[in-house]
């Protein structure tokens, strides 16, 4: 029998924190520090259904169970709750709940419960509140639990997305980014340039491309693309730039040219493609449960910008897996944190609700690397834009999102309402003054 060790917390000397620290964010350590590891009961392969049933009925709520929060629904709640089951189907004395909680409650819930004591040990968000959780103390490092391999185990991308000042806060469970969907019908070949993308002309009513236009989220492909920012390598704002107007520029010339819709947000994207009235659609891996029946599609990697030869580059999201500060056994909420984000739990995923996953040998599996839409999500990664983690960013959709809007419609220039931005989202960062 060769059992599979479960990670315990390695010394915490000056020396090997500073070595952890470099491998979590430099994946290349000159030395990894030898972790000690008790067994665990060998794995056991079991029927899905069994697993699911026994890790409903196996799960202890008494006070040593490991609880984690989460707001997956569908396909992607399914393939959580296999791998929960699977844990405690290995770990009877040791449970894993799983409490699923709305996700436009989430943050604040987490916010407030997780100082007083009474949050999970665990739970999934995106990256982008990270830097607030890391500054209040509502999150823990992790660099005391991961070395090298671990670190391995994901791209370089996505662990970077759990970085922040120096420690890794998350192990990443999913990646998720905009690609381009296309209609077979329409497109015989995908757009390499955004020369070819505005070329196509899917007919009398069409649109070339569709996509949410007035949504930072959205436009930010065209915004990396032409070489604009939010912030500088320095963590500055850095919104008002000729790029980021060239950017703006070219959004708003799609709308003029016909060659996309006005004001286009998520639904009407989703009904325009279905509707044969849009022979491409900017979105990312959840459009696929948009797209009716009988619509034949497929989805590429978004095309290089003509005008500057970069590469249209979305933000980059990653959900990870989080331990709050308070866990109450933070060496059994890692080893749940390492089974849940294994290449085992990974390919399941990927299986099961298609999720992009973070796991580099995941794509081992022929059945992976086999799927076109998840290749092709997997492939758009290499030309992706970090979504910054600090408080800053929370403060710059809503003004940015307005000004889209006026320049995409054509009541105002680009120059201008960037500035504004700027000044706007400046003035929320900088102290009020006594």
């Amino acid at each position: 029998m060769n059992p599979r060790p479960e990670p315990t917390a390695p010394s915490t000397d000056s020396s090997t924190r500073m070595r952890l620290v470099r491998a979590a964010l430099g994946w290349r350590a000159p030395a990894v520090v030898s972790v000690a590891a008790p067994p665990v009961v060998k794995r056991r392969r079991l029927p899905l259904v069994l697993l699911v049933l026994l890790g409903l009925l196996g799960c202890d709520r008494g006070s040593n169970a490991t609880v984690l929060w989460h707001a997956y629904n569908g396909a992607e709640r399914d393939a959580l709750v296999a791998s929960a089951a699977r844990w405690n189907a290995e770990h009877p004395d040791r449970p894993l709940e799983l409490v699923a909680v709305p996700y436009g409650a989430f943050a604040d819930k987490l916010t407030s419960a997780i100082p007083g004591g009474n949050g999970p040990d665990l739970f999934i968000y995106p990256q982008d509140r990270i830097g607030d959780w890391a500054d209040s103390g509502v999150i823990e490092p992790l660099e005391y639990w991961v070395d090298d391999a671990r670190a391995d185990r994901f791209s370089d991308e996505a662990v970077a997305a759990m970085a922040y000042r120096g420690s890794l806060w998350g192990l990443p469970i999913a990646v998720k980014s905009l690609a381009l969907y296309y209609r077979t019908d329409l497109v015989a070949n995908p757009p390499r340039t955004t020369d070819e993308l505005v070329s196509i002309t899917p007919g009398k009513h069409g649109y070339a491309v569709a996509y949410a236009n007035v949504d930072l989220y959205g436009h930010a492909p065209w915004l990396f693309g032409f070489g604009g920012k939010i912030l500088d390598e320095d963590g500055r704002i850095a919104i008002a730039t000729p790029e980021a107007a060239a950017a703006m520029t070219f959004a708003r010339s799609l709308v003029a040219k016909g060659l996309a819709p006005d004001h286009a947000e998520g639904p009407l994207v989703a009904t325009l493609f279905n509707e044969g009235k849009a022979a491409t659609a900017i979105s990312g891996p959840w459009f696929q449960s948009d797209i009716a029946a009988g619509v034949p599609w497929k989805v590429t990697t978004l095309p290089l910008v003509s005008a500057t030869g970069k590469f249209a580059s979305p933000f980059l999201g990653a959900e990870g897996i989080l331990m709050s500060a308070r866990a109450h056994d933070k060496d059994t909420a890692f080893a749940v944190m390492d089974a849940l984000t294994s290449d085992v739990a990974a390919i399941e995923r990927a299986k099961l609700a298609r999720q992009v996953v973070p796991n580099v040998h995941a794509f081992d599996d022929p059945a992976i690397a086999g799927d076109p839409t998840l290749r092709a999500f997997r492939d758009q990664l290499a030309h992706t834009a970090p979504m910054p983690k600090g408080a800053a960013m929370r403060m710059v959709w809503t003004p940015y999102k307005t000004a889209l809007g006026e320049v995409v419609a054509g009541r105002a220039e680009p120059g201008p309402q960037l500035l504004a931005v700027e000044r706007e989202v400046t003035s929320y960062l900088v102290p009020e003054r006594k």
